[in-house]
């Protein structure tokens, strides 16, 4: 079956969905996509694109607003942990 919400009924994970808008090998429609499956499989997901210049690679440099996503997103499951 080509529905990629049943690709991720049996996961238990949580979701972070990063893209940006640049990156021309996993476009942000294609993360987009992902993201709603995910969803239409009612599993917890984030997702957010985040401008960059950089393209495929932006996932290297220290881009401000991806360090305060990812760190936000770390924090959440370090809370969600600790009770």
């Amino acid at each position: 079956d080509d529905n990629p919400a049943l690709a991720f009924a049996k996961t238990q994970a949580r979701f972070l969905v990063i893209s940006f808008s640049t990156d021309w090998r996993f476009s942000p429609e294609r993360s987009r996509e992902i993201a709603t499956a995910l969803i239409r499989a009612g599993k917890s997901v984030s997702y957010t694109e985040i401008e960059s210049e950089y393209g495929h690679d932006a996932f290297l440099i220290p881009i401000p607003r991806y360090q305060q996503v990812l760190a936000a997103y770390m924090n959440s499951i370090e809370v969600s942990h600790a009770h």
